[in-house]
């Protein structure tokens, strides 16, 4: 089963994005799927705001039931909390958040996807699925390479391990954002061999058969050139 590495943003109609991760969790399960969406936020009365909107988009682009596990700074991920999933949905927000809670389970996420669950990651779930996340962060060696108002609270931009569902560092909300100056300085650094930063409301699609993109924008996939470096524009397929 494929890796979902979404974007970030909203639509009204996700199926051409989300939709796909659905499909595959539907595939496993022979039937209308049940999708365990992990959120984080700073507690739960917080989190318990943004319940009714995944629930509703997720339901929307076809899952059966959404079983809702929400993280909070006092409660990590737990390996039974995935034990029902027939597609696991990472939600977005504060990235820190996310990798400090998730990092716990990471072994059972990755068993998972490798027995065949597909993964969907928004936003902050595709900046921690890779080998390495990006956790945030707006400088490095001191100068600029992003604005401050998409750095999740850090200065330096900083690299950890992450969840290790595929070998490239990800960004996001890359258009939309302008965090492709992030992606081209981490490996003009030399800090990362692979990034792709995806636009929002597109999601890159990473299989045993390859990578496609879906949805509405483009990837930006940049890594080492023979002068500096490379960037190559993935377009969704439309």
């Amino acid at each position: 089963m494929a890796i979902h590495l979404l974007g970030g943003g909203w639509a009204e109609d996700e199926t051409t994005w989300t939709g796909r991760f659905i499909d595959e969790a539907r595939e496993r399960a022979g039937t209308a799927p049940n999708i365990v969406c992990v959120l984080w936020a700073p507690t739960a009365e917080e989190g318990r705001a943004w319940h009714a909107d995944y629930e509703r988009d997720l339901m929307s682009s076809g899952a059966g039931t959404v079983s809702i596990v929400q993280l909070t700074s006092d409660r990590q991920l737990e390996p039974t909390d995935l034990g029902n999933a027939d597609g696991i949905f990472v939600g977005g927000g504060l990235t820190p958040g996310y990798h400090r809670a998730m990092m716990p389970a990471a072994d059972t996420v990755r068993g998972l996807v490798a027995s065949g669950v597909p993964y969907a990651g928004v936003s902050a779930g595709a900046m921690i699925a890779g080998d390495q996340a990006l956790v945030g962060g707006y400088r490095i060696g001191g100068v600029e390479v992003s604005r401050e108002a998409f750095s999740e609270g850090l200065e330096d931009v900083t690299l950890d391990a992450g969840l290790g569902l595929v070998d490239l560092v990800v960004d996001v909300h890359a258009a939309q954002e302008g965090t492709v100056s992030r992606a081209i300085a981490l490996v003009d650094a030399g800090l990362a061999e692979r990034v792709v930063a995806v636009d929002e409301n597109t999601s890159l699609i990473v299989s045993p058969a390859g990578v496609e993109v879906a949805g509405l924008g483009s990837v930006w996939a940049v890594q080492p050139g023979e002068q500096g470096v490379n960037v190559t524009v993935l377009a969704a397929d439309r």
